[in-house]
C-alpha cells in the first residue's frame, strides 16, 4: 500500500525523535547484546494514534531490524510461534490474550533507515512488550538461521550436482568427438545432400530388396521344380529307348531352362547384395547424422544445466555473504526503545 507524503513525514519525525541521541551514527556491527531503553513519556508526535490500538494497550516497542522483512507486513505471528520461545512463555496471560487475534507489529520498510526494517510491537505493560520484543527477535533470528541452513544444504547439493555434470560433460564431449569423426568419415564415402535424402534412399532400397528377395525365392522354387521333374522322369522311364528319347528331347530343354534360372538367380542375388550395401551406407550416414545431432543437443542441455546450477550457487553464495535474512540478527544500534502509549 502506497503511503502519502504526509504519513512518510510523520514517520520521519518519529524516527528523528526516537533516535535523537545517535541516529546519524553508522550501525555498530561489533555489538551483540540488545539494550532496552524504556521511556516514561510518549514521543511528541503523538504516534501511534490512539484509535488504532485496543484499549488495553499501554506500551509499544520501536526497533529496526537489518534487512527487508516485508514478509511480516500486516501478518499475525501465530501465538504458537511466540510460545515456542522462553520469553514468549513468560509473558502475562493478559498479553497473550491481547495478541492472540491481531497483528502485534507495524512495519514501514524503506521510509526510515536504508537497509533496515521498522517495527512497532504493542503490549499491555512495558515488561510484556520487552518480553514480546525478545520473542519476536528470536523468531526472526531462527528464520534467518533456517534460511541459512537451507541455503547451505542447497549449496552442497549444487556442488555435488555441478561436479557430476562436469564429469558427464567431459565424457559426453569425448563421445561427441568420436561420433563426429565417424560422421565425417561417412560423408567422405557416400554422397548425400542431406540426411533426408539418405533416409529416402534407405526407404527406397528397402522396397527394392524386398522385391528382389521375392524374385529370388521364386527362382529357387522354379529350380527345385526342374530338378524334381528330371528325377521323376528318369525314374518313370524303364526301357533304354525311353531314356534315350528323354535325354535327347526333353532334358536339353529343361537344362536350358535350368541354366537360365541359375543365371537370373545369380544376377538377382548380386543386385540384392549391391542394394543392401548401398542401403547400409545410406543408413550409416543417416544414423551418424542423427547421433551427432542428438549428442550435440545433449551437450547443449548439459551445458545449460551446468550454467544454471552455477548461477544458483553464485546467488546462494552472494546471499549468504550479503543478504541479512541469511545472516545473524542485527538490530540498529542494538537498541529497542519502549514508549508508553498514553
Amino acid at each position: 500500500m502506497i503511503k502519502s507524503r504526509k504519513v512518510q513525514l510523520v514517520m520521519l519525525l518519529i524516527l528523528i525523535y526516537t533516535y535523537s541521541l545517535g541516529i546519524s551514527a553508522e550501525p555498530n556491527e561489533a555489538e551483540t547484546g540488545i539494550k532496552f531503553d524504556i521511556r516514561q513519556s510518549k514521543p511528541r508526535t503523538g504516534f501511534p494514534r490512539q484509535n488504532t490500538l485496543p484499549n488495553d494497550t499501554t506500551h509499544y516497542a520501536v526497533l529496526l531490524v537489518r534487512g527487508n522483512w516485508s514478509m511480516f507486513r500486516e501478518k499475525i505471528i501465530p501465538i504458537e510461534e511466540i510460545l515456542e520461545t522462553s520469553d514468549g512463555r513468560s509473558m502475562s496471560q493478559k498479553q497473550l490474550d491481547s495478541i492472540s487475534n491481531r497483528s502485534i507489529k507495524y512495519i514501514d520498510d524503506g521510509n526510515t533507515i536504508s537497509g533496515y526494517t521498522y517495527f512497532q510491537l504493542y503490549g499491555v505493560s512495558a515488561d510484556d512488550v520487552q518480553k514480546m520484543s525478545k520473542a519476536f527477535l528470536e523468531i526472526i533470528a531462527n528464520r534467518a538461521n533456517k534460511n541459512r541452513q537451507s541455503s547451505i544444504k542447497r549449496k552442497n547439493e549444487l556442488s555435488v550436482e555441478i561436479a557430476e555434470a562436469q564429469k558427464q560433460l567431459t565424457e559426453k564431449q569425448k563421445q561427441q568427438k568420436n561420433i563426429e569423426e565417424r560422421f565425417k568419415k561417412a560423408k567422405r564415402t557416400v554422397y548425400y545432400l542431406s540426411p533426408e535424402e539418405a533416409k529416402k534412399t534407405v526407404e527406397k532400397l528397402n522396397a527394392t530388396i524386398d522385391e528382389l528377395s521375392i524374385e529370388i525365392a521364386g527362382m529357387n522354387i522354379k529350380l527345385k521344380a526342374i530338378d524334381e521333374e528330371h528325377k521323376r522322369a528318369k525314374e518313370s522311364m524303364r526301357s533304354f529307348e525311353q531314356q534315350e528319347i528323354y535325354q535327347n528331347t526333353i532334358w536339353p530343354k529343361l537344362e536350358l531352362m535350368r541354366i537360365d534360372q541359375i543365371i537370373d538367380l545369380r544376377v538377382a542375388e548380386k543386385k540384392r547384395s549391391i542394394a543392401s550395401s548401398i542401403r547400409q551406407e545410406a543408413e550409416q550416414f543417416y544414423v551418424a547424422h542423427q547421433r551427432n545431432n542428438e549428442k550435440q543437443l545433449e551437450l547443449i542441455g548439459l551445458k545449460h544445466r551446468l550454467s544454471d546450477c552455477q548461477s544458483q550457487l553464485d546467488s546462494i553464495n552472494r546471499n549468504l555473504s550479503t543478504e541479512p535474512k541469511f545472516q545473524p540478527l542485527k538490530i540498529f544500534q542494538n537498541k529497542v526503545t519502549i514508549f508508553p502509549v498514553r
